[in-house]
């Protein structure tokens, strides 16, 4: 049972408000926020878990999965922490334990989807939970909203996308100065995001068809549609993560090519240098050569020297002049 905490959060009562039985018409679940071995203990003499069951409650890490022992399932969530993904690739874990009358779900630290799901509860926003109550609703709420916390994540990555996309743009079309370093930590940050979406969201999947396919005596028949619909949403969700994967590539390209055009730009001025200095380092040469008086031309004028260094001026003009008309510079 969860009530408001006085900073507006909803926070779990003790285990001592657990009914000692629960009624037909009942459907028991059971939050725990960081358990001790304590509590644990007494979730385990309470609902008669082995442990299995204890150990998977407990488990860290790990990819999302389901899997069913005798009349239970078990369910371990990871995705997007909604506000800290895109800054600092904070994940979200939730395990789930799911029977037909009861359900427990443990977590680290407070959670925004547990107080969301007894919110939704609590105000009928699932009617046909408030109508029949069942665990497997329960467990549809959980995963409804699961997938959805993917899409706010997604959109900030498509703007951070479509930032990074402008700015390359620019660069490649101003030719301005690329600092390679913080652009590229920039495009390898986001590429990383998109990698542990896509990593998060193909166990998810995986759960969504598994549960689809009726593999589950828990999860009744009338609800399956719901499953269905949560697995479409899934696989829509797969192929924006590759479209935006796609796109990285785009960027990728467009950063390459700017950089192989600045490399060009910078091989073709040393090379346009070095062919209007050959010429004239081979007139200094001729001239700085040591031959008896007067076999040099101009070699006793007194303006001789000036003589070389005019020619050496229309030398270099003229093929700067070349080099320009064919657009070389």
């Amino acid at each position: 049972m969860l009530k408001q905490h006085e900073e507006g959060r909803w926070q779990s009562e003790n285990l001592e408000v657990l009914p000692e039985e629960i009624s037909k018409e009942q459907v028991l679940w059971v939050d725990a926020q960081d358990p001790t071995d304590s509590e644990m203990n007494d979730l385990k003499e309470y609902f008669n878990l082995d442990e299995h069951n204890i150990q998977e409650l407990a488990e860290e890490g790990g990819r999302s999965r389901i899997d069913e022992h005798e009349d239970r399932v078990f369910c371990l969530l990871n995705f997007p922490h909604r506000d800290s993904f895109v800054s600092d690739g904070k994940m979200e874990r939730l395990s789930m334990l799911v029977c037909s009358k009861w359900l427990i779900t443990v977590h680290k630290g407070y959670s925004d989807l547990t107080c969301a799901v007894y919110k939704k509860i609590g105000t009928h926003g699932y009617f046909s939970l408030s109508l029949v109550p069942s665990t497997d609703i329960i467990l549809y709420i959980f995963l409804d909203l699961v997938t959805s916390e993917y899409y706010p994540v997604s959109d900030v990555v498509f703007e951070k996308i479509e930032a990074l996309n402008q700015e390359a743009l620019t660069l490649f079309r101003e030719k301005s100065k690329l600092n390679n370093r913080t652009f590229g930590m920039q495009t390898l940050k986001v590429r990383e995001r998109l990698v542990s979406l896509r990593q998060s969201l193909s166990p998810l999947r995986e759960i969504m068809g598994r549960i689809t396919r009726g593999e589950f005596a828990l999860v009744q028949g009338v609800h399956l549609p719901r499953f269905a619909y949560l697995y479409d949403r899934t696989i829509q969700l797969v192929e924006v993560v590759d479209t935006h994967r796609e796109d990285m590539s785009n960027i990728r390209d467009i950063l390459v090519n700017v950089q192989t055009i600045n490399t060009n730009n910078i091989i073709r001025v040393l090379t346009i240098i070095s062919a209007i200095f050959l010429p004239l380092t081979l007139i200094a040469g001729i001239y700085g050569t040591n031959f008896t008086s007067g076999s040099v031309p101009e070699a006793n004028n007194p303006y001789g020297f000036y003589v070389m260094i005019a020619i050496m001026v229309t030398v270099a003009s003229s093929l700067a002049l070349i080099f320009k008309r064919r657009g070389w510079i």
